[in-house]
């Protein structure tokens, strides 16, 4: 599997059968991109379905729930005003919480996404949650790999926190890489990677 980010919440998760985008849309009401394509399409925020471009046959999922899609299961959870997802694909558990803010994260909420392979939450301040808040969501969720979004690289115009302010926060080394290629037998090290995606857009 291939995980590549396009800036904002926007991620792309691709294999040699299917391809999942999460949250195809920008945050800044500035930022323009052109229309995307994949089986299955996620959105964290429903209200911006229709302000998105993307294929007429995609499945698209912007509420809680359990969907399956032939070999791709997601799991919605509304937490707030925003829904997280649990995705199984490849056989990898991938926690994503979308434009997760302040908020405390309950037990009810750590059921579905708790041990996670791999999580990726925003860092960057703001609207969304801080480095200090990130660092300890991912100490309750307990992933073997943390991708961050929502920071000031791939952000638009919004005002928000670099990037390496979280690192420093994390205190894990970040591995910069332009897409992430991840396989199941990858998940077996012992401590915990750090991958910082460079935006695409």
């Amino acid at each position: 599997m291939n995980i590549s980010w396009y800036g904002f919440n926007y991620f792309k998760l691709q294999n040699s059968h299917r391809s999942l985008i999460f949250n195809p849309y920008n945050l800044d009401n500035v930022t323009k991109f052109s229309k995307c394509k994949a089986e299955v399409i996620l959105f964290s925020d429903p209200k911006q379905v229709t302000k998105s471009k993307f294929n007429n046959d995609a499945f698209v999922i912007d509420s809680a729930g359990e969907f399956e899609v032939s070999d791709v299961f997601v799991y919605g959870h509304k937490i707030s005003d925003s829904i997280v997802y649990l995705v199984i694909f490849d056989d990898i558990k991938i926690a994503f919480l979308g434009e997760f803010g302040h908020q405390e994260i309950s037990n009810g909420d750590l059921e579905l996404i708790g041990g996670a392979d791999v999580l990726i939450l925003p860092v960057g301040g703001g609207d969304f949650t801080t480095s200090k808040e990130a660092v300890k969501l991912i100490s309750q969720i307990d992933p073997m790999i943390v991708i961050p979004s929502c920071h000031k690289d791939g952000g638009g115009k919004l005002k928000l926190d670099n990037v390496t302010d979280f690192v420093k926060e994390f205190g894990v080394k970040a591995e910069e890489v332009d897409k992430f290629n991840l396989k199941k037998k990858d998940l077996f090290e012992e401590e915990v990677r750090l991958i910082v995606l460079k935006s695409k857009k």
